[in-house]
C-alpha cells in the first residue's frame, strides 16, 4: 500500500451519531473505501452486515447552539478506533458490534469538531492525527494504515436529520456519510 498523496481521498465511511439517554454521543460505522484494501465485503451484500471493517468513537459531549435556523454542535475532542472483523456482524441496531474486531489503528480528532444542521441536511469537519497502528494481515496480505495515514485525516461529514427510531438505551440516532483525505506535513496528536 503506497501512501496517497496530501489530500488524497482514503476513506468512505458509512455511519451512525448515537446520543445516549444521559446526553453522551458517539458515532460508528463501516466504511465502503479505505485506501487500497479489498475486499471491504464478505460476499454481493455491501452493509453493515457485511463490512470487514469498522470504526467506534469513544462516547464525547457537545454543546449546542442556535444561529436563526442553523442548529450548531461543538464536539469535544476524543478518539475513535478502526476495527477489521474477519466475521463480519456489524449491527446498526446493536452499537456494540461496531467495536467486536481486532483494533487496527485509534485516532484522536485535534480540536473540537463543529457540526451544522439546517433543513433536512447537516455537515461536520474535523481533523484527526493518527494516535496508534498495528501490522494486520488480511487477504494474504500485510497491513499498517500508518503507511496510509502517517499524519491522520481530515473528514467531511454529511448527515440527515430526517428521525430514526434509536436502539434501546439511546434517545436519538442520526445517518451519516464521511469522506476523509489524508493529511499533509507533521500533524500529531496531543
Amino acid at each position: 500500500m503506497d501512501p496517497h498523496p496530501i489530500a488524497g481521498v482514503v476513506w468512505y465511511a458509512i455511519g451512525r451519531f448515537y446520543e445516549a439517554e444521559d446526553g453522551s454521543l458517539q458515532d460508528l460505522g463501516y466504511f465502503a473505501h479505505l485506501g487500497g484494501i479489498e475486499p471491504l465485503f464478505d460476499g454481493p451484500h455491501h452493509g453493515e452486515s457485511s463490512a470487514f471493517f469498522t470504526f467506534r468513537a469513544e462516547p464525547f459531549t457537545a454543546r449546542k447552539f442556535q444561529n436563526g435556523d442553523l442548529s450548531v454542535s461543538l464536539d469535544t475532542t476524543g478518539s475513535f478506533t478502526l476495527y477489521l472483523n474477519r466475521e463480519p456482524c456489524g449491527d446498526f441496531s446493536r452499537p456494540e458490534t461496531f467495536s467486536r474486531g481486532e483494533p487496527i489503528a485509534t485516532f484522536q480528532r485535534l480540536s473540537s469538531v463543529v457540526g451544522t444542521s439546517v433543513g433536512p441536511l447537516g455537515t461536520n469537519l474535523f481533523s484527526a492525527a493518527l494516535r496508534s497502528s498495528t501490522t494486520f494481515h488480511f487477504q494474504g496480505r500485510s497491513w499498517n494504515l500508518e503507511r496510509l495515514l502517517p499524519h491522520g485525516i481530515t473528514q467531511l461529514g454529511v448527515a440527515s436529520t430526517t428521525p430514526m427510531t434509536p436502539p434501546e438505551g439511546f434517545k436519538t440516532v442520526t445517518p451519516f456519510v464521511g469522506s476523509a483525505m489524508a493529511a499533509g506535513g507533521s500533524v500529531r496528536w496531543p
